[in-house]
C-alpha cells in the first residue's frame, strides 16, 4: 500500500515450455542475432561461416566414445553351395539412427576354396562416398564406391585388415552416421561353388557423441527464399558435405 492505496501487481504465468512442430525453423533474420566475425583481408565483418561451427563440432564429437564398434557388430555374407561363378552376396551394417561412428579399422576375411578351386573376392562399399568405383566411370553403385579398386582373395583363407587412419588408406578415421552403411560384397569366381563359403566384416571404432544437426541446416536452406540464403551460402556449401 503507498499513499493509502493499494498497488496492483501483476505477476507473469508460468506457462510449460512448448516444443515447436517438427521440422520449424525459426526465421532467423528477424528473431535471432546472427554471430559475426572481422574478416582482416577485406576489412569488413561478415557473418560467421557455418562451416567453422561445423568443423568445431565434428572435432568435439570425436573426442567421446560413448561405446565401442567392434566384431559384435560384423556381418557374415554366404555364398551358398552350388552356386555358378559370378554370384555375389552382399551383407551391410547400417549406423543406428541418432548415432555417429568413429572407425580405425576394417577387418574382411574371405574363405578358403572347399576343393574344387574357387576363389571369393572381398571388397568394401561405403555409402557416404557416392561416386563410380573407377576414375572414368560414370554409373554408381547404391551402396556407394568400393574401398578397393579391384576386390581381394586367393583359394586360401585370407584376412585383409585395413587400418582407415593409416597412410596409404585413408589417413584419417572414418565419419560415418546415422543411415550410412558399409556393405560386404563377397562374389564367387573361376569355379561353382562346393560348399557353402562365408566372407566377413568386422568394424572397429567407437560410437561418439551426435553434435553436428546438418539436417538441421538443410531445412532451413531448403525453406528459406532466395535472398534470404545468400548469407548462409558459402557456409552451407560445405556444411552439406560433413
Amino acid at each position: 500500500m503507498t499513499n493509502g492505496k493499494v498497488e496492483e501487481r501483476v505477476t507473469p504465468q508460468q506457462l510449460p515450455g512448448v516444443l515447436p512442430p517438427t521440422g520449424w525453423v525459426p526465421p532467423l533474420d528477424t528473431k535471432m542475432t546472427l554471430i559475426g566475425v572481422y574478416n582482416t583481408q577485406s576489412g569488413r565483418w561478415v557473418g560467421l561461416p557455418i562451416q567453422a561451427l561445423v568443423e568445431a563440432l565434428v572435432q568435439a564429437e570425436s573426442k567421446y566414445a560413448l561405446d565401442r564398434i567392434d566384431d559384435r557388430d560384423g556381418v557374415q555374407a554366404t555364398i551358398p553351395n552350388g552356386s555358378a561363378v559370378g554370384t555375389e552376396v552382399t551383407a551391410s551394417i547400417t549406423v543406428p539412427s541418432g548415432e555417429v561412428w568413429f572407425l580405425n579399422r576394417l577387418v574382411v576375411t574371405s574363405p578358403a576354396d572347399s576343393g574344387a578351386g574357387e576363389i571369393v573376392t572381398v571388397n568394401v562399399r561405403i555409402s557416404k562416398w557416392q561416386a563410380p568405383d573407377s576414375r572414368t566411370g560414370t554409373a554408381i553403385n547404391d551402396a556407394g564406391r568400393s574401398y578397393w579398386a579391384n576386390a581381394q582373395g586367393t583359394t586360401a583363407a585370407d584376412t585383409y585388415t585395413i587400418d582407415l587412419p593409416a597412410q596409404g588408406e585413408l589417413g584419417e578415421e572414418l565419419r560415418l552416421f546415422a543411415g550410412d552403411t558399409i556393405t560386404l560384397v563377397a562374389t564367387l569366381t573361376t569355379a561353382a561353388a562346393g560348399a557353402d563359403l562365408t566372407a566377413a566384416l568386422k568394424p572397429y571404432g567407437r560410437k561418439a557423441k551426435r553434435l553436428v544437426g546438418i539436417e538441421v541446416l538443410h531445412a532451413y536452406w531448403q525453406h528459406r527464399a532466395p535472398g534470404d540464403r545468400l548469407q548462409f551460402r558459402a557456409g552451407w556449401q560445405t556444411a552439406k558435405g560433413v
